[in-house]
């Protein structure tokens, strides 16, 4: 639904219910939650599966600008780290 009022470079995916609770997460991203609560944990998994999932639908456009996928850990503040040249909303 999101993908109607982005511009055609932009990249989206979204889940409901608990499609991607129990995704797996990198090391860096499980650091981040390793005591949250069960409900944090699953929100937090399902927001970088989601993330995952937009980066892969543009990866032939990401790989011919040399951007690899990586953790989407928080960084500054709270913000998820991005690849130099990207911009994302999680």
């Amino acid at each position: 639904m999101i993908e109607a009022i982005l511009p055609a470079q932009a990249a989206a995916a979204e889940a409901f219910g608990d499609e991607f609770s129990e995704a797996p997460l990198y090391d860096a991203e499980e650091a981040v939650v390793a005591r949250a609560v069960p409900s944090r944990r699953r929100e937090f998994a399902a927001v970088r599966a989601c993330a995952r999932r937009a980066v892969a639908s543009r990866v032939t456009d990401l790989m011919s600008m040399g951007i690899d996928a990586e953790p989407h850990a928080p960084v500054l503040h709270g913000s998820p780290s991005r690849t130099v040249g990207s911009t994302s909303l999680m």
